[in-house]
């Protein structure tokens, strides 16, 4: 029992800490995801030795130790994301509808043919913005009865996993799909008007995972994140960032497009709510997203139902209220975060 311990310990501690070296390469960032689920083998371990210790006397300091500091490290990741922590944003019980939002993302899974329990979601939330990802023309034709109560739309359907359909109750301008980073991965831009006259500014994302049969680096990730953070830091309006970003909350990616872009998690002090994958309980890490700046306070977060796909809907209901930028803090880049988004922005792209 000695032996697997000690050679279990070795191989947690390594998978834990390879993801501190900075490269894009798949291996080191896909093993950011699942912190948690390492915190949850550390524990093991840790007990394996306890009960060692206790009926034999026997443990190896030099790889209890390591596990030890391995677990420590994990917590510092994913606390902010637990019940313990500190709210980002705060909840707000006063209501004022002029100022109020209510947002719906859905990764659809392109070969998911259950529409209608997409749309029954939608009936049941009553979203003001929704946003589907992984659509192709099949979705879009399947939702077309959307258009009746969101008459203000943006599509860009496609067959490659990143089409994506956006629909608004509320009216838009400068309204625009772009393609920041490649040519195949759209994202969309729009100032949202709510019935108050607030314009927010809005980003719907939807950027290739660092994962094999996609993209074997996160490099093309990374930069259409740090070009909507740093368009968010400079908006003059309020903005919500939403979407699947294919990166985990607790990643060195996803902690430097909050501070560069000035934006909350409304996360944070709540739980996880990870939303894929939907078929393996054992196997979920928080990939979709509603990011807002300071002045907007929650409502109500929920993660909805399974309907098909692999990923779990997220609905989210905020308010806008411009006394919150006072109170809501948010982080901020530093001198050596800037280098860092530098780097990413001038890299360029790799074939895979």
């Amino acid at each position: 029992m000695l032996t697997a311990l000690t050679i279990f310990s070795y191989f947690l501690v390594i998978i834990v800490f390879l993801p501190v070296v900075k490269n894009s390469y798949w291996i080191f960032r896909s093993l950011e995801y699942p912190r948690f689920q390492k915190f949850i083998l550390c524990l093991l371990a840790l007990t394996g030795w306890a009960v060692l210790f206790v009926t034999t006397g026997e443990v190896f300091l030099y790889a209890f130790l390591p596990l030890v500091i391995a677990a420590i490290y994990l917590v510092t990741k994913i606390y902010s994301y637990t019940f313990f922590a500190q709210k980002q944003v705060q909840n707000i019980r006063t209501r004022y509808p002029d100022n109020e939002i209510k947002v719906l993302s859905a990764n659809v899974f392109q070969d998911n043919t259950q529409y209608n329990k997409l749309l029954a979601q939608v009936n049941a939330t009553d979203p003001d913005i929704i946003l589907l990802l992984e659509a192709d023309t099949k979705w879009e034709k399947a939702v077309k009865k959307l258009e009746a109560d969101y008459p203000y739309t943006l599509k860009a359907p496609l067959s490659n996993t990143y089409g994506l359909l956006f629909y608004s109750r509320f009216e838009l301008s400068n309204a625009r799909v772009n393609y920041l980073v490649k040519h195949d991965v759209p994202s969309i831009e729009a100032l949202v008007q709510l019935p108050s006259g607030i314009k927010v500014q809005l980003w719907g994302l939807h950027p290739e995972p660092p994962v094999p049969n996609e993209s074997l680096y996160s490099t093309a990730k990374d930069k259409e994140l740090m070009k909507v953070a740093l368009k968010a830091r400079d908006s003059k309006y309020p903005v919500i960032v939403m979407g699947d970003l294919n990166d985990v909350a607790w990643s060195y990616t996803t902690t430097l497009f909050e501070k560069v872009s000035q934006l909350l998690d409304v996360r944070k002090g709540r739980g996880f709510y990870s939303t894929f994958s939907a078929n393996y309980w054992f196997l979920r890490f928080p990939l979709d997203y509603i990011f807002c700046s300071a002045e907007f306070g929650l409502i109500q977060m929920k993660r909805l139902g399974h309907n098909g796909s692999d990923h779990f809907p997220i609905f989210t209901h905020l308010i806008y209220n411009k006394r919150l930028e006072n109170i809501q803090e948010a982080e901020k880049a530093d001198h050596d975060d800037m280098k860092d988004v530098k780097e990413i922005l001038d890299k360029q792209v790799e074939q895979d």
